[in-house]
């Protein structure tokens, strides 16, 4: 058996599921939106394994770029990178225990709006350059601006000089003219003058995304920020998640599909069952609502997606037959992650980030 195995991965696996990441598309994306202003630098956000893209497949296509940072979440996902010889520096956003950094020296940024993390990443990585994330509104995580002068006023001068960046997050950044936008800027940028009279001076600035530097215009994120993280625009359009037919099979009219038997065929119907299901990552609010798409057909889902199959009518479709190609979510159309989040009344994150990391990924 082992021999069998052996023979099998060396002749190259063919997996029933597949992540496809145009490598076009996805330059493409990043350079377009490099260009939107020249004194704005992109980060590529690379959380949730790139949002589901593949965090390993997606920096090594990006890091060509010399991009100016990666944005990852966790100590974990910048440890990815590190072993998959990323060259790009790393900011790590989300929090980190100090402990966990205590082992050996790493090369990354660390977001820090607490002192104690703060102290102890000082301590056992004495190298790292840290960015002060600040809280101007959203209270999520963050340093409160009428907190900032007291943070400081306990940092040694030698802790000051590790403070390369300075950060915060918009929260409504597709509405440049709310108030509560107006508001964070506002604040962000008193916190930012504080700094500077602290001889705090940041190398990077950064408190836009994606919609923030479209945007930028009415924001002029560029006349006080250098950096903008870029997360849902950068994968515009590049993900198709593709699987292949196991079964196609006849039922007739009255006959009913899947779990609770949600689906009755009002006439004789050819189904095609895929091996994909929503622990794959197919939506199960998709059942008896969503499309896939098979030689430029679309395809109704019938009947309550299971754990891991899918059941699709296919009575308008010619010659299809067990191995043909279906695609799941499409790069564009009906079926595109966009209008299938649309369907659901959720938003494209929520559906990209939950594409299982078993399912391979494949750069074309």
């Amino acid at each position: 058996m082992k021999r069998i195995l052996k023979r099998i991965f060396k002749n190259g696996y063919q997996a029933l599921n597949v992540v496809e990441i145009s490598r076009d598309r996805l330059v493409n994306n990043y350079q377009r939106l490099s260009n939107i202003n020249k004194k704005i630098k992109i980060a590529p956000v690379l959380k949730s394994n790139a949002y589901g893209h593949g965090i390993k497949e997606v920096a090594a296509v990006l890091d060509e770029l010399n991009p100016v940072f990666f944005c990852v979440d966790s100590l974990y996902e910048a440890y990815e990178l590190f072993k998959s010889k990323t060259k790009s520096p790393i900011l790590i956003m989300g929090y980190v225990d100090p402990e966990n950094l205590s082992i050996k020296e790493l090369p990354f940024f660390y977001a820090v709006f607490d002192l104690k993390q703060f102290r102890g990443i000082f301590k056992n990585q004495p190298q790292a350059k840290i960015h002060l994330f600040i809280d101007t509104g959203m209270n999520r995580e963050g340093i409160r601006t009428d907190e900032l002068k007291e943070f400081l006023k306990k940092l040694t001068d030698k802790e000051k000089k590790s403070i390369e960046g300075v950060m915060s997050h918009l929260a409504l950044a597709e509405n440049p003219q709310d108030s509560d936008t107006k508001k964070q800027i506002n604040n962000f940028k008193e916190a930012l003058k504080f700094l500077k009279r602290c001889s705090v001076f940041p190398k990077y600035i950064h408190l836009g995304n994606s919609a923030g530097l479209l945007n930028n215009e009415k924001l002029k994120l560029s006349s006080f920020s250098n950096i903008v993280r870029t997360g849902l625009a950068l994968y515009d359009s590049v993900l198709q998640l593709k699987t292949h037919v196991i079964q196609v099979k006849e039922i007739k009219k009255g006959e009913k599909v899947g779990y609770d038997f949600t689906y009755e065929a009002k006439k004789n119907k050819l189904i095609a069952v895929l091996p994909i299901g929503y622990n794959d990552g197919v939506d199960r609010r998709l059942s008896d609502n969503g499309f896939v798409k098979i030689k430029n057909n679309y395809c109704p889902i019938i009947g309550k997606i299971s754990m891991n199959l899918t059941v699709i009518d296919v009575t308008s479709v010619k010659n299809v037959k067990v191995g043909s190609e279906v695609i799941i979510f499409s790069n564009n159309g009906k079926n595109s992650i966009i209008n299938s989040a649309k369907k659901i009344g959720t938003i494209p994150y929520e559906l990209l980030i939950h594409l299982d990391r078993s399912i391979k990924r494949k750069i074309i």
